[in-house]
């Protein structure tokens, strides 16, 4: 890859990011926060910015975003952007469930650790004997997973409660988008390759 391709896909990226991501905050925040409204809403902005690059009403932006999106779509590139967008839907994914779980399954022993690490900056309150679902780790029969999710929930719902719940508002966005967006490009790469000429004496 050399220093002007790369540059031409830091200018798409910013692009797209600076498009695409306030448009879905707007929109969860205003229109709607559900899984159902939001599914769709990447891919009718992306139908408009194609009609507009093949209309040629984005200039020079234009010609670079086609040209870098027939090369990521359909070359070696696309399967390391199928590849991070795998890992950031389990990511994402797997984050909020966390979220969840810390503010249901384990919502006492995060509201003391918040308490104790937000509000009053005190680990002494912080026993064995105040601590109510600690009880679920040693009642596990899978006790590394069960302390895993006990130490992760708790964190993370403590992160998204200190963020007065943007986090997993921010998280629930990306998330969508990335189910989108991974849609999307298995779509182009399977449905939509480009077509291939073979020479004239092969194909007869």
């Amino acid at each position: 890859m050399g220093k002007g391709d790369f540059k031409e896909k830091l200018i798409v990226i910013g692009f797209l990011l600076g498009v695409f991501l306030p448009l879905r905050l707007l929109f969860v925040e205003y229109v709607s926060d559900q899984w159902i409204g939001n599914f769709g809403l990447v891919s009718g902005l992306g139908i408009i910015l194609l009609i507009l690059i093949k209309k040629g009403k984005l200039g020079r932006i234009g010609i670079i975003f086609e040209k870098q999106m027939k090369k990521t779509i359909f070359g070696k590139t696309g399967k390391f952007v199928i590849g991070i967008s795998v890992l950031s839907l389990l990511y994402f994914g797997s984050t909020m469930f966390f979220m969840e779980r810390g503010e249901s399954v384990f919502s006492e022993d995060k509201a003391l650790f918040y308490d104790a690490i937000v509000l009053k900056n005190d680990f002494e309150q912080i026993t064995p004997n105040n601590l109510k679902n600690i009880k679920i780790i040693y009642d596990s029969d899978n006790r590394l997973y069960s302390t895993f999710d006990y130490a992760f929930s708790i964190t993370y719902a403590i992160m998204n409660e200190f963020s007065g719940g943007w986090l997993e508002h921010l998280y629930f966005i990306l998330l969508v988008e990335q189910v989108e967006i991974l849609g999307i490009f298995l779509y182009c790469r399977i449905f939509a390759k480009p077509i291939i000429s073979m020479p004239a004496n092969l194909t007869d």
